[in-house]
């Protein structure tokens, strides 16, 4: 491992407002400074307020390199580290950096564990507008994402695939910096989405590890200079501690998947790993492909053609129940919202844009993310659309289907007007 551990020297004499006033002068900070700060925050002695300072002079101002791997470092060292890698052969993990109807990782697992990869994840809840991975699974019932270390290790080894939400042992202070970014407008931070992305991949102990990026509106990186930015920092902190990282990039100007919201998004992947294709089968082939062709050697093209396999065959659709039921979870027992509101085209002509952010706000709007950290999430609302761009479309056709549980629904038209229509027509 590329980093040296550090202890706290001299802590006595810092203070959290004189590393704030560092960082809000554009100053880079310590492994000490930063370790005073973190674990300050994760130990009570440093208050949420403090940090939210801190997080948004680091949001405003940066990090460099440097910064981020001895935060890297922190995180990883606040908690055990499992090293699964050295225990499960074969083992490989996968991140998104998340966007509207992102639910790969439900639909990757299964198919890496039907092609004799092993995917350990260690996932977080929402960040931001949307529901995490996390929130997802808990839309199943009985659904159980807190395993003990021997379950979720024998878990992976039989099944190949396990899901817990980050645990007080692995990197707990990314735990609570994480919810504290979510509800500080906080989450948008390079070195700070590095450095909790690679602290959970680290604890966990897995060689090849396989990040993609998402860009666009509905995505944390909004173009593609930051998108290549974070590219550059997972690959180099990869580096620091020997793992092999490869990343992609994919667009979040449009959402992933057709469904947006909890419930919705289960049945979706349901769909997809049953062979429905749409934006979010590609995007699950692509990733599945580059861990095969990490795990195995075999090149992009072979990787492509048995992620496409596992799917056309089902194995990865049985994988999938395999999985749900190791885990508690009653796919019966998977619920949507009683009322549904049907919006359709005003014109005829082609769809030229779906504006990922709106729609995700609007998911929000209806309860399918936490606004604060004591909000509950409602899992059965949210959104399901009816049409991909570049699909023709005809006055009246239904555009997407809003699913709330309100039976008086108060949206405006600025709230629910996300599709462009394009007629063709010269003004």
């Amino acid at each position: 491992m590329g980093m040296v551990s550090q202890q706290i020297c001299g802590s006595e004499k810092m203070n959290i407002l004189d590393i704030i006033t560092r960082k809000k002068n554009n100053q880079s900070l310590s492994y000490d400074e930063l370790s005073f700060a973190f674990n300050g925050y994760l130990n009570g002695s440093v208050p949420d307020y403090q940090m939210s300072a801190l997080l948004m002079a680091i949001v405003i101002n940066g990090m460099n390199m440097t910064e981020t791997l001895a935060l890297t470092d922190i995180f990883l060292k606040s908690g055990d580290e499992l090293n699964l890698g050295e225990k499960i052969e074969n083992l490989v993990d996968k991140h998104s950096t998340g966007g509207i109807g992102d639910t790969t990782t439900l639909i990757i697992g299964p198919m890496c564990a039907s092609l004799g990869m092993k995917m350990a994840k260690m996932s977080g809840r929402g960040l931001g507008i949307t529901g995490g991975t996390i929130d997802k699974l808990e839309s199943i019932p009985g659904f159980n994402v807190n395993l003990s270390e021997e379950e979720f290790i024998s878990q992976v080894e039989n099944i190949g695939f396990a899901v817990v939400s980050q645990t007080k042992n692995l990197t707990p202070l990314d735990k609570v910096i994480y919810a504290l970014r979510d509800v500080t407008g906080t989450a948008e931070s390079i070195p700070l989405i590095a450095s909790s992305i690679m602290s959970k991949k680290l604890a966990l102990g897995s060689k090849n590890i396989l990040i993609d990026v998402k860009v666009g509106k509905g995505a944390l990186m909004k173009n593609i200079n930051d998108a290549n930015t974070l590219c550059k920092y997972l690959e180099e902190i990869g580096d620091a501690y020997n793992r092999n990282v490869r990343t992609i990039i994919g667009n979040m100007d449009a959402p992933l998947s057709y469904a947006i919201g909890n419930s919705l998004e289960v049945c979706e992947a349901m769909n997809v790993l049953n062979g429905k294709k749409c934006p979010l089968y590609d995007a699950c082939v692509e990733i599945v492909a580059n861990l095969y062709d990490m795990t195995f050697s075999s090149g992009l093209e072979e990787g492509y053609k048995q992620a496409r396999y596992v799917l056309e065959s089902k194995k990865a659709l049985n994988k999938f129940y395999e999985f749900v039921h190791a885990q508690g979870g009653s796919l019966r027992g998977v619920s949507v919202a009683k009322n549904k509101i049907k919006i359709t085209a005003s014109e005829t002509g082609e769809v030229e844009k779906i504006d990922a952010l709106k729609v995700g706000e609007l998911a929000a709007t209806l309860g399918a993310s936490k606004k604060s950290l004591d909000d509950k999430i409602d899992y059965t609302v949210g959104i399901m659309l009816n049409v991909k761009i570049g699909d023709h479309v005809n006055t009246g056709d239904t555009l997407y289907t809003i699913y709330t549980n309100e039976e008086n629904l108060n949206l405006s038209k600025n709230d629910t007007d996300f599709i462009t229509i394009s007629s063709g027509l010269d003004n």
